[in-house]
């Protein structure tokens, strides 16, 4: 069950503030002092720096102390400091979230300035930097291409997937009255993982009591082990 996973809660509050989605695009680019990120998305310090210590208290973002390129006091930074994929999926049958981290290179920053070097990152001439240019535009080409030979190949399966549960839906509909027996085979036909008791009484917001009984009429019934 994807919905009950309180990370997930937490990160779609955070991503339903258009002015913190924002925030992310920008720092996607490199990283940035609180100031030019209000100047950039026209947002007042003081609110940019609320919804900074949000995402940082989350985990996506981090901060850090660099030196100013004029000679001024260090500033605070903040970067990117997570890499997540999220997905979802509703249909007519089921709806499925799933927060995915990727495990990527370490960020790479300046503890100097904000000329951002690495080891294998350094000062590149025009056409140097051109070539480069050229071969990671190819490649992203490329990635984006395949990537959405995949998301394609998903919608397809997500098709197949709605069209098998709207066919078991229906029969179970059809063929058991109590709401409560329903709602616990809708619940075990969409988990990968076998539930138990407690899970699904919090799951159904119904006793275990409750559940235990209609459980065991159902396993009797269908000859199936359902926890």
């Amino acid at each position: 069950m994807s919905h009950d996973n309180p990370e997930i809660g937490k990160f779609l509050d955070l991503l339903g503030n258009s002015t913190r989605r924002r925030i992310l695009e920008s720092l996607t680019n490199e990283p940035k002092y609180f100031i030019q990120l209000s100047k950039e998305i026209g947002v007042s310090q003081q609110a940019v720096l609320k919804h900074l210590f949000l995402l940082e208290n989350f985990g996506l973002i981090e901060s850090f102390k660099a030196k100013s390129n004029l000679a001024a006091p260090d500033r605070k930074y903040f970067q990117l400091n997570r890499s997540v994929y999220l997905s979802i999926g509703i249909t007519g049958n089921s709806m499925e979230i799933k927060m995915e981290n990727i495990k990527g290179p370490n960020k790479i920053r300046s503890k100097n300035n904000m000329a951002i070097e690495s080891k294998e990152v350094s000062i590149k001439k025009d056409k140097e930097i051109t070539d480069i240019l050229k071969n990671t535009k190819h490649k992203l080409e490329l990635l984006a291409k395949r990537m959405q030979e995949l998301e394609d190949e998903k919608i397809h399966l997500l098709k197949e997937k709605q069209q098998i549960l709207e066919i078991t839906h229906q029969v179970i509909r059809e063929s058991l009255e109590e709401d409560l027996a329903r709602r616990i085979l809708y619940s075990n036909l969409i988990s990968r993982e076998i539930i138990d008791i407690e899970e699904l009484s919090e799951i159904l917001n119904t006793r275990e009591k409750e559940i235990k009984i209609v459980v065991k009429s159902l396993e009797d019934r269908f000859s199936v082990d359902l926890i």
